[in-house]
């Protein structure tokens, strides 16, 4: 067998055992009747007592940026991984949910994404880089801010 089969056979091997990413949900869109501050006073509300912090919020614009990090499984109220249970992925992930209301009119939309990083694993024989793709919104906090925002 020449070298390059002799490589190609373990790394299509490895490539099999990796799941497959989480599907990615897409943006929530909500007809409200509240003014753009209202909007934002409740998403605020409930994003910070779910746990985030607002990093950023424009009443003008209509806009609210809010975040949460959670270690191991500290967003998985929130997220779904494609990596296995207890696995080295699961035990030293540090996840950042990052979500965003934008309130134009009568509609608001909600989108979120997840940045999955491995500190912990940079300087190990079996290193991960970060990700978009590992972990994604299991659509609760969106559900949760839909019902809120919804017409009063």
């Amino acid at each position: 067998m020449s070298t390059h089969r002799w490589l190609l056979v373990p790394a299509l091997v490895l490539s099999a055992c990796v799941p497959p990413p989480p599907p990615q949900i897409e943006p929530v869109a909500v007809r409200s009747n509240r003014a753009k501050p209202d909007v934002l006073r409740i998403a605020t509300r409930e994003l910070t007592s779910a746990g985030f912090e607002v990093s950023a919020s424009d009443t003008v614009a209509g806009t609210l940026t809010a975040t949460r990090v959670g270690e191991q499984r500290g967003n998985f109220d929130y997220i779904t991984c494609s990596f296995a249970k207890s696995s080295l992925a699961e035990m030293y992930l540090v996840s950042t949910m990052t979500v965003t209301v934008v309130a134009s009119g009568f509609d608001v939309a909600i989108k979120s994404s997840v940045l999955s990083a491995y500190p912990a694993l940079a300087s190990s024989p079996l290193p991960r880089p970060e990700s978009q793709t590992d972990c994604a919104s299991n659509g609760v906090i969106e559900k949760k801010l839909a019902a809120a925002l919804g017409p009063s």
